[in-house]
C-alpha cells in the first residue's frame, strides 16, 4: 500500500516547480543580463522537471528522520548566511568601511560562499523539508510559513540587494552603501525568524 495516494502528497510540486523557473529568471536578473535570465528560468524548469520525477521516492521518505535532517540542514545553512552577513556588518560598521570592502577582492570570498549557501537552501534543503513534512498539519503550516519568509528575502536579494552590491564596483554613494546596510539588518532579521521557525517545526513533529 503506498502512502502517495493522499492528494496533498503532489502539493509541495506545485509550490516549489514554479518557485524554481522563478528563482533562476530572478538570479538571471541580479546579474544584469537580459540572457541570464532567459537561462536562469530554463535552469529552474530542468530542476522542476528532476525534482518532479524525484518526488515519489522521496515523498516515500515521510515518517523518517529524514524530514527532520532536512529541516534543520535548511535551518544550519541560513544561520551560516545570517552569520557571515552578521561578522560583516560588525567588521565593517561604516558605509565607508563596507564600500571599501565590496570593492577590494576580499568580497569575493562571501560572494563565493553565498553562491554556494543559498543556491543549497533554495533548490534542494527547503523544498525537500516542505515535501517530507507535508503530511504532519502542524508542520506544514510551519514549513509553509519559514518558506514564505524565505522567499521573500530572496526576492528582496534578487530585486534590490545583489544588484545594488555588484553595481559599486563602478560606483555607489555612501549615502545608498548607509541606505543598503540598514536594510540588509532587516533582511537578517528575516533569516533569524526562518531559522526559528525552522526548528519549531522540527520540535513539533516530536510531540
Amino acid at each position: 500500500m503506498t502512502t502517495l495516494t493522499h492528494p496533498t502528497s503532489h502539493r509541495p510540486m506545485l509550490i516549489v516547480a514554479p518557485l524554481a523557473v522563478a528563482l533562476g529568471a530572478l538570479g538571471g536578473l541580479a546579474a544584469g543580463s537580459g540572457a541570464f535570465v532567459g537561462v536562469g528560468a530554463v535552469t529552474g524548469l530542468l530542476w522542476a522537471g528532476l525534482a518532479a520525477l524525484l518526488a515519489r521516492p522521496l515523498l516515500r521518505l515521510r515518517g523518517t528522520v529524514a524530514a527532520d535532517v532536512t529541516a534543520l540542514g535548511a535551518a544550519l545553512v541560513v544561520a551560516l548566511t545570517f552569520g557571515a552577513g552578521l561578522v560583516q556588518h560588525v567588521m565593517y560598521p561604516t558605509p565607508e568601511a563596507y564600500l571599501s570592502l565590496m570593492r577590494s577582492p576580499a568580497s569575493g570570498g562571501a560572494t563565493g560562499l553565498y553562491m554556494v549557501l543559498n543556491p543549497l537552501v533554495e533548490w534542494l534543503l527547503m523544498p525537500a523539508a516542505l515535501a517530507l513534512g507535508w503530511h504532519h498539519p502542524r508542520r506544514r503550516r510551519l514549513l509553509l510559513a519559514a518558506a514564505t519568509v524565505y522567499y521573500l528575502q530572496r526576492l528582496t536579494t534578487y530585486l534590490y540587494f545583489a544588484p545594488t552590491v555588484l553595481s559599486w564596483a563602478h560606483g555607489g554613494t555612501l549615502a545608498a552603501v548607509g541606505l543598503w546596510i540598514n536594510l540588509d539588518l532587516a533582511r537578517m532579521a528575516l533569516d533569524l525568524a526562518v531559522v526559528t521557525i525552522l526548528s519549531t517545526a522540527v520540535i513539533t513533529r516530536k510531540r
